[in-house]
């Protein structure tokens, strides 16, 4: 990524007759980014910044580019964009010259199921969808979404079997006969993800979770609310 920057960020030659520039300027290019990290060296965090930092430095970069000439400006687009497809990364570049979470079709229809079931409890609807969006988007730490997605789920799951705690609302499903065995461990290891001691909740024996384990999450925990949702309505 520094030798991709090296191609558009530089000094322009004063022989160039073009209206737009051929290179970003450094100086410019500096400035933008200490906006967002002051003191800090652009070549430098992408050499070890955090990955989210990272990102924001490209799209900085992505939003600089359009202000060069247009032939440049595109292949810098093309660059980027190749360069995020060849490493198999989780992430894509958006029309808005933005970085964010590729979801799977199949994935993004489930996230669209539980609307309807989410629909009638605005509080734990906005919450869980607020946070699919900061996943999408990067605007919060995995963690951060899983915690949001799990307490918004664990609200649903409490107001449906009118119970105060997530294990009671589990087990008052399985002791009614709502959820079977497997679907009630499943529940208990998606709690566990989340909880104190193992999951991400807080800091725990286990690692913090990336976006590919928070997706795991998402998409488990949106296939149980819909079973769920599905026995309680029958009941």
């Amino acid at each position: 990524m520094i030798a991709l920057l090296n191609k558009y960020v530089g000094q322009n030659s004063s022989y160039y007759s073009h209206t737009k520039p051929w290179h970003i300027k450094p100086s410019v290019f500096t400035y933008e980014i200490q906006k967002e990290f002051p003191g800090r060296d652009p070549l430098q965090i992408i050499a070890d910044g955090l990955f989210h930092e990272v990102f924001t430095v490209v799209e900085i970069f992505l939003v600089l580019s359009r202000g060069i000439y247009s032939t440049r400006s595109e292949s810098a687009f093309i660059d980027v964009y190749q360069a995020f497809q060849l490493s198999g990364s989780v992430y894509k570049i958006n029309s808005s010259f933005e970085i964010e979470l590729q979801i799977e079709e199949e994935s993004a229809k489930q996230i669209e199921s539980i609307k309807p079931i989410l629909a009638p409890y605005p509080e734990f609807s906005e919450r869980f969808f607020q946070a699919v969006g900061n996943l999408v988007g990067r605007r919060a730490k995995p963690e951060d979404v899983v915690k949001d997605v799990f307490v918004a789920s664990e609200g649903y799951l409490k107001t449906v079997t009118a119970t105060s705690r997530f294990g009671d609302a589990v087990k008052k499903l399985s002791k009614e006969g709502l959820i079977n065995k497997e679907q009630k461990k499943v529940l208990e290891a998606l709690h566990e993800f989340r909880s104190d001691a193992d999951g991400a909740g807080h800091a725990g024996n286990s690692s913090t979770p990336n976006e590919e384990s928070t997706l795991w999450f998402l998409d488990t925990m949106i296939a149980q609310l819909r079973m769920v949702n599905k026995a309680v309505s029958r009941s």
